[in-house]
């Protein structure tokens, strides 16, 4: 029986560490936003510089502000710190923050309205927008996404596209998460088992219009090169250790994935989840070459394709060596 709301609570979830210098702005840019109805809840991961002491300034003076853990800072890494806090808060739809960015004032109605155009009560849902990358001066340098984004569950098997602080999911999708069994240390990012439930049992959304202003700069060098470049196929091709550590990464989430939902998947995607969570311990040139042929990887580019499968025919061994270590 679907529930029925009266009303659009809207949590959002921030974590924070060493954040202190772009802090405040963060916070502000959410206190300025044109629809209300959300409380921002904050966990710090245990930071030493000035960060505790704004948290708690700011959350004494705003009830609307949550400092979730300022009697037991605790580290737990920036997966665990944001799962713990979706975990322990009840609200109808949930945001995620990072602590350097700024919102634009009409990110969460956009998000809210985007998603009330959806079955949201019925299904799990993942919306994820495109972001405006600035530098410290919060100007302009290009968007990061431009299109490079798929919805399938295939495709979100061997990557993802969607960044978490622009990210709306409902309670549905909660729901389906099994906070106490999940293995976090086969857990890649939030974002990406976000998407990947959404996409295996509801519906992944992309909103092309940027509603924040994701700054880089020089603790936060994430940026929107394009991967599939030719210029960066030619670095990745060059960097061959990093691109294993990201498919044994790829893998072990495939993994977990299965253990958690395998048995509620089926079709077509059940195939590529099954083959691919064993991956890991079944790594050779023939098991390889018989995925490569029968379960190609879905890859947004044929270069990122290849790049994949020469890995796997190569480096067989070593995804076989390193994958339990």
């Amino acid at each position: 029986m679907v529930r029925k709301m009266e009303h659009n609570k809207i949590a959002i979830l921030m974590s924070t560490y060493n954040g202190g210098e772009y802090l405040s702005k963060q916070i502000e840019s959410i206190k300025e936003q044109t629809n209300t109805d959300w409380h921002l809840y904050i966990r710090d991961d245990g930071s030493t510089d000035d960060t505790l002491s704004i948290l708690k300034k700011i959350s004494d003076n705003d009830e609307k502000i949550t400092f979730v853990n300022k009697d037991n800072i605790k580290n737990v890494g920036v997966i665990r710190s944001f799962m713990s806090l979706l975990e322990s808060v009840d609200a109808d739809f949930y945001m995620f923050s990072d602590q350097d960015d700024v919102w634009k004032k009409n990110k969460v109605q956009r998000a809210l309205s985007l998603m009330q155009k959806q079955d949201y009560q019925a299904i799990p849902v993942c919306l994820h927008t495109e972001l405006q990358i600035v530098d410290d001066n919060l100007q302009p340098v290009e968007l990061m996404k431009r299109g490079r984004i798929w919805s399938d569950f295939q495709h979100f098997l061997f990557g993802n596209c969607v960044t978490g602080c622009t990210v709306m999911i409902n309670q549905q999708l909660k729901e389906m998460i099994n906070f106490n069994s999940l293995n976090y240390s086969r857990i890649s990012m939030h974002d990406w088992l976000f998407a990947n439930v959404a996409a295996a049992f509801g519906k992944v959304i992309y909103d092309p219009t940027p509603t924040i202003l994701y700054r880089q700069h020089g603790s936060n060098v994430v940026g929107g090169k394009d991967s599939q470049a030719t210029s960066q196929l030619i670095r990745r091709f060059f960097n061959l250790q990093g691109e294993l550590e990201d498919l044994i990464m790829m893998v072990r989430m495939a993994e977990e994935f299965n253990k958690q939902y395998g048995d509620e998947i089926s079709g077509r995607n059940q195939e590529y989840l099954s083959a691919y969570a064993k991956l890991g311990e079944k790594s050779s040139l023939k098991y390889n070459l018989h995925l490569i042929t029968k379960l190609p990887p879905c890859r947004s580019h044929l270069r990122g394709k290849l790049l994949l499968d020469f890995l796997m025919l190569t480096h067989n061994k070593e995804l076989l060596e390193n994958y339990n270590e």
